[in-house]
């Protein structure tokens, strides 16, 4: 069997993912800062008939990231797909800025998630798959990675560095037979509408199986 990890799972990108996933008989690695919560994403798969297990872990911290990724290796062993997609957290009052209100500590807030905590994530999953010549990234931002929208300014700077490391890495390693894609989701994500997520996650396992682009956008705004 295969294993996905998804890093930054929530209630609804993560898990539409996941079952997705875990429907064509994935075994699912959920990563993310709450540990009550990946115990109900694990009850929730189960239920489904999906083994799943949680990995605490923030994906802001590096140490965290190692530590997680140590875990799943020991339990699933090869990872076959890397999905990151965490979401803002907040913390001590912090809010996405404007352009000019933007500071050092709001960007760095963002950057230390989102680039960073990518590049952390990658690199636990990047030598194995080089050495096996075979597996899958995938790298999700919302809209701002294309257009900037300039009431969120520090967070389009990360999304689009976020994307921008996406295409760099599939340059390097589509050669190597690893695929690796980033999706930019222009919708509100809510079960039941538009952007429900297992429609989202239909876009993502469309990818995995054809393989032909680096990416694509869910939605329009």
């Amino acid at each position: 069997m295969s294993t996905i990890a998804i890093v930054g799972v929530g209630p609804l990108l993560g898990m539409g993912i996941a079952r997705r996933f875990g429907r064509e008989g994935f075994k699912v690695a959920l990563v993310a800062r709450r540990a009550e919560a990946l115990q109900e994403y694990v009850k929730e798969l189960a239920a489904l008939g999906i083994e799943a297990a949680g990995f605490p872990a923030d994906a802001a911290d590096p140490k965290q990231i190692a530590q997680a990724f140590a875990g799943i290796r020991a339990k699933f062993g090869f990872i076959d797909v890397l999905e990151f997609s965490p979401t803002q957290w907040n913390k001590g009052g912090y809010e996405a800025t404007q352009a000019l209100a933007t500071t050092v500590e709001s960007a760095e807030h963002d950057f230390k998630l989102l680039v960073l905590g990518a590049i952390a994530s990658a690199r636990e999953v990047v030598p194995e798959m080089v050495e096996r010549q075979q597996g899958a990234l995938f790298f999700s931002t919302g809209y701002s990675a294309i257009k900037p929208i300039p009431y969120i300014t520090s967070l389009c700077i990360s999304n689009s560095g976020l994307r921008s490391y996406a295409y760099c890495l599939h340059e390097e390693l589509a050669p190597k037979n690893i695929y690796v894609g980033t999706v930019s989701i222009a919708a509100f994500i809510q079960a039941g509408t538009d952007g429900d997520p297992d429609k989202i996650a239909e876009l993502y396992w469309d990818m995995y199986q054809k393989r032909d682009r680096v990416e694509d956008v869910f939605g329009s705004y």
